[in-house]
């Protein structure tokens, strides 16, 4: 081997060397089951909505909550909440994603209500945000991949 082959070859190896240095890292896209989107969505949602309720409760420390109605309603939208986070990861495709959409149009007119009863702006941000947050479960429910159907008989 000449020495001009072997300067060539470090010289090359120098370069792919300084090359590979200065290329930026490609990061994995990792694309989520639409079944753990949905159920951090719904967690996502479920804090936000204690979060709200605890500082209205906050605003009005020296009044407690007396109305026998509103924690007659509050206590089954959590629950329904906290239910859906266990349908999303658990239930079967189809009747996950029937109750998605279900449930989360429920909340998309409770979420509206909320906001057009905000006396505050971080009530409507945060109304805002139930919305976003119902919006997107909607979204990914209405768009649950599907796979192709095999003719039966087949394996």
């Amino acid at each position: 081997m000449n020495n001009n082959n072997v300067k060539n070859t470090t010289k090359d190896s120098e370069l792919e060397l300084k090359n590979d240095r200065t290329t930026e890292p490609i990061f994995e896209d990792v694309k989520i089951n639409t079944k753990i989107m949905l159920a951090a969505l719904w967690g996502a949602h479920f804090m936000l909505w204690t979060f709200g309720d605890m500082a209205s409760l906050l605003q009005q420390l020296n009044d407690p909550v007396a109305n026998n109605l509103l924690l007659f309603v509050a206590v089954p939208t959590a629950m329904a909440q906290a239910l859906m986070i266990f349908i999303s990861l658990t239930g079967k495709p189809k009747m996950a994603r029937t109750a998605n959409i279900g449930v989360a149009s429920v909340f998309l007119l409770l979420n509206v209500g909320f906001i057009s009863e905000a006396t505050a702006p971080w009530q409507a941000l945060l109304g805002v945000t139930y919305l976003l947050f119902t919006v997107l479960i909607i979204k990914y429910a209405w768009k649950w991949p599907q796979q192709e159907s095999q003719p039966r008989g087949e394996n």
